[in-house]
């Protein structure tokens, strides 16, 4: 299936990446989002190894927010 990108049909690989490149746009959260994900990760309780993991996602998120 071919991909019409302004005029010019893309095909094979570069129709790939081309539609690759547009749903990971579409799908980034804003800053937003990150800081209501961020609130609820900080109100919920935690034991033993979900601590960790809560603790890595955490920074990821942080990591990604516009400063």
């Amino acid at each position: 299936m071919g991909f019409n990108l302004k005029g010019k049909l893309v095909t094979g690989k570069e129709a790939e990446q081309k539609i690759a490149q547009e749903q990971f746009a579409k799908s980034s959260l804003t800053d937003k989002e990150i800081s209501f994900i961020l609130t609820k990760l900080r109100q919920a309780q935690y034991s033993g190894a979900e601590f960790e993991i809560f603790h890595n996602v955490f920074i990821k998120l942080s990591s990604l927010l516009k400063k």
